[in-house]
């Protein structure tokens, strides 16, 4: 297996049907960051016409979960938060960019902002990482 960060990435694409499923793609893969992209489908707004919530954190915790992924360990989120700033439509291309804030043992904390191809800054999302231990079996 290829141990750099975008062999980790491309490990983990491949078993991420989630990603796949819904057209996410994730590249910019270096050392504590990754950018995640998704076209907003129509299938993804809300009654209100705007991109529903769940996708804009599923987006930024992607990006997340690639960033901290990064170093090599089994990383997963421990907390996480996000605040919308404006609203997207179907037919927005967001791209979500993660950048490692802190790393101290096991623990990390990154932050992604969530911006439509214009630039114009929908989200912002922080998240809490902790790395797990290494195991003979994973669950």
């Amino acid at each position: 297996m290829d141990e750099t960060p975008l062999g980790r990435a491309e490990a983990m694409y491949r078993e991420d049907r989630t990603c796949q499923d819904l057209g996410i793609t994730v590249d910019g893969i270096a050392q504590g960051r990754a950018t995640a992209r998704l076209r907003l489908a129509p299938t993804m707004v809300n009654g209100h016409g705007t991109a529903h919530g769940g996708y804009l954190f599923l987006l930024a915790d992607v990006a997340f979960a690639y960033a901290c992924n990064t170093r090599g360990a089994t990383t997963v989120a421990q907390a996480a938060q996000v605040t919308f700033l404006r609203p997207a439509r179907a037919g927005d291309d967001l791209v979500a960019e993660a950048v490692e804030r802190s790393r101290s043992g096991a623990n990390g904390i990154y932050d992604v902002t969530v911006r439509r191809d214009d630039g114009t800054v929908i989200a912002e999302f922080r998240g809490q990482s902790r790395s797990l231990p290494e195991r003979a079996e994973q669950r």
